[in-house]
C-alpha cells in the first residue's frame, strides 16, 4: 500500500505546481490585457503602472500619433534611461524622429530659427543612437536629413580635422636603427 501512495503523492505535488504555473501565467495575460487596453483607449502607461517598458513604449508611440510630443518624449526617455539595448535603440530612434519631424514642420512654417534647436537635438540623438548601433541605416539616413537642415559649422568641421602639417602615418616618421642587421 505505501507503494501506491508514493506516486499518488508525486502526482499530486507535480499538479498543484502546474496549477500554480497556470494561475501565474493567467494572470500575466490579465494584466497584459489590461495594458493593452489603456493604450488602445489612449491613456498614458507610466513608469509607476509598473509596466513593462514595452507598454511604455507602445504608449509612447500612441501619444506621438495624437501629438502629445513632450509625453512622448518623456515616456521615450524613462525607456532610455532603463530598458534593453534594443528597445532603448528604438526609443532614441523615436525621439530623434520626433524632433526631426518638429523641426522640418517648423522649417516649412517659415520658423526657421525655431527649427534649428530641434534639427540640433536630433542630430544629437542620431549620433548617440549610432554610438551603440552603428549599422542602423534607417538612423544614418535621417541623420545626414538633419544635417541638410542644419549643416555643421565650419568650427565644429575644423576641430575634427587633424592640425595642419601633422603627421599622418606611421611611415613618414623618421626612424633610427638599433643597430640590428
Amino acid at each position: 500500500m505505501a507503494l501506491n501512495a508514493a506516486p499518488a503523492r508525486i502526482l499530486l505535488a507535480v499538479s498543484v505546481l502546474l496549477l500554480i504555473a497556470a494561475a501565474g501565467t493567467a494572470w500575466r495575460l490579465k494584466q497584459m490585457e489590461r495594458w493593452n487596453h489603456l493604450i488602445a483607449r489612449g491613456e498614458v502607461v507610466s513608469a509607476g503602472d509598473k509596466a513593462p517598458a514595452e507598454v511604455r513604449f507602445a504608449s509612447a508611440y500612441a501619444l506621438s500619433e495624437k501629438g502629445d510630443v513632450e509625453g512622448a518624449l518623456s515616456l521615450y526617455r524613462q525607456i532610455e534611461d532603463e530598458a534593453q539595448l534594443g528597445l532603448r535603440i528604438a526609443a532614441k530612434y523615436n525621439s530623434a524622429n520626433l524632433y526631426l519631424k518638429q523641426a522640418l514642420a517648423l522649417r516649412g512654417a517659415s520658423e526657421a530659427s525655431g527649427a534649428l534647436p530641434l534639427a540640433e537635438l536630433a542630430k544629437e540623438e542620431y549620433r548617440d543612437l549610432l554610438r551603440l548601433d552603428n549599422t542602423d541605416w534607417d538612423a544614418k539616413y535621417n541623420l545626414e536629413r538633419a544635417l541638410r537642415l542644419a549643416p555643421e559649422s565650419d568650427e565644429e568641421i575644423d576641430a575634427l580635422a587633424p592640425p595642419p602639417g601633422a603627421e599622418r602615418a606611421i611611415t613618414t616618421m623618421r626612424g633610427f636603427t638599433l643597430g640590428l642587421p
